[in-house]
């Protein structure tokens, strides 16, 4: 029995559940993008109030994630993350009746609220399950689930709203029904697809869960690594600043581009609303690869710092020539900005673990989550109000790539963030009896 033996035995377990869920997850929280110009016929929503609703959910999504997170650490994954999940997928089911500016705010408020606790308590169970050295890449597989969900979700978005007429309903109204019933479906499987802990998996062995959480434990912090425990002295703890920020950053380039793809892919002449969901998968296809090469590549060299900020910059990069260049090449632009900023998520989620454990873990974990998908709510809104003001969307992503240039720049300090553990360290801990003395 080697590490690596439990390390892909407990991934083919765990991981694809994880995947699913994150997959109608990103659906459920960005399909309204491919009917933004059906929700301005049909609701009155204009570009501005598409904006602002876009990105309220972010706020709904802010708010609940610290209180979401510390319920997760004290109740079990299983089943806070089933409950989450049948909330939000009725919600996006009811995404179907926005008649209104109003109604589209409050729906889009409540299904941020109700997904607050979903990504940051996956990030917090993948420390119970991952030791360090593999985190980098057991993440990269679950936030894949956000570039699969965007290569088939706008495809068969663009297909459902085809629909348009049948049973009497908008086509629309079908895409939200008919992609937010298979999440209710699914949460009501999760309490019996996930283990809450190591040692409560029957389906691995005394031996295995004994090397599993010897190395876990070997990854803690030291503990003058460790920010304070008070809230106040955390939120003050320069450090976990930085993280909010960078954060922030990678957020605002990720949604700023998802919610206004559709838009900037439609400056293509010829293209209906199946030809636009094809289009805009192609970025997605290069975030794919983003996060499985970049996560690969920290991991393999234990190297935090270097391929997170290459993804910012080539996010930033590819933000300004999807401004600057004609369609075609805009795309094309499009495509290195999201290899970029879906490969810097899970390379960015191996740093807060190392100064963080325990239920200060849970709390710092959901807080710079919310916080920085704020950037979720300031993208989106921020590029709304810049297409109403200037009649160009585009214009609004020279502003994104700025915040996104200013996080590569504070990346540049993020000197003590952990590495990997040598080598022959990480052998040691393939003996279980050996780690435990």
């Amino acid at each position: 029995m080697t590490a690596e033996t439990v390390r892909r035995k407990v991934a083919r377990r765990l991981l694809p559940p994880l995947f699913l869920m994150f997959v109608l997850s990103f659906l459920d929280r960005t399909n309204v993008a491919l009917v933004k110009t059906h929700l301005a016929t049909d609701a009155g929503i204009d570009a501005a109030a598409y904006g602002f609703g876009a990105g309220v959910f972010f706020v709904g999504y802010a708010l609940l994630g610290v209180p979401s997170n510390l319920v997760l650490h004290r109740w079990g994954a299983r089943r806070w993350l089933a409950a989450l999940m049948f909330v939000w997928g009725l919600l996006s089911c009811a995404m179907a009746l926005t008649s209104s500016p109003t109604g589209f705010y409050v729906l889009r408020f409540l299904l941020g609220a109700a997904e607050a606790g979903f990504f940051p308590g996956v990030i917090l169970y993948l420390t119970y399950w991952f030791p360090a050295a593999d985190r980098g890449k057991a993440t990269g597989m679950f936030q894949s689930a956000v570039a699969i969900a965007s290569i088939i979700g706008n495809p068969v978005g663009g297909w459902l709203i085809g629909l348009h007429g049948m049973a009497g309903l908008d086509g629309w109204q079908w895409m939200f029904l008919l992609e937010g019933a298979p999440t209710v479906l699914l949460a009501l499987a999760v309490p019996w697809l996930l283990t809450d802990r190591p040692a409560d998996a029957r389906w691995l062995t005394a031996e295995e869960k004994a090397l599993l959480i010897a190395r876990i434990e070997a990854d803690r912090p030291t503990e003058d690594a460790r920010p304070p425990r008070r809230i106040r002295e955390i939120v003050g703890d320069s450090r976990v600043l930085r993280l909010m920020f960078v954060y922030f950053a990678i957020q605002i380039g990720v949604y700023g581009v998802t919610f206004w793809l559709p838009a900037l892919v439609g400056r293509i002449g010829g293209l209906d609303d199946v030809g636009i969901g094809f289009v805009s998968a192609l970025p997605w296809v290069f975030a794919l690869l983003g996060v499985l090469i970049l996560p690969w590549l920290s991991d393999r060299s234990g190297n935090r710092r270097g391929p997170l900020r290459l993804a910012l910059i080539l996010t930033a990069a590819g933000l300004v020539g999807g401004a600057l260049l004609p369609p075609v090449w805009a795309v094309a632009a499009l495509c290195v900005a999201a290899f970029g900023f879906l490969g810097a998520q899970p390379v960015f989620w191996t740093v807060p673990p190392t100064i963080l454990t325990g239920v200060q873990m849970a709390g710092t974990i959901a807080l710079i989550s919310g916080f920085g998908n704020l950037g979720g709510f300031l993208g989106p809104y921020v590029m709304g109000v810049v297409e109403s003001s200037t009649g160009s969307g585009a214009t609004g992503l020279y502003a994104v790539a700025l915040i996104v240039a200013a996080g590569a720049a504070v990346v540049t300090g993020f000197r003590w963030a952990g590495l990997r553990k040598p080598e022959h360290e990480e052998r040691t801990l393939d003996d279980p009896h050996r780690a435990l003395r």
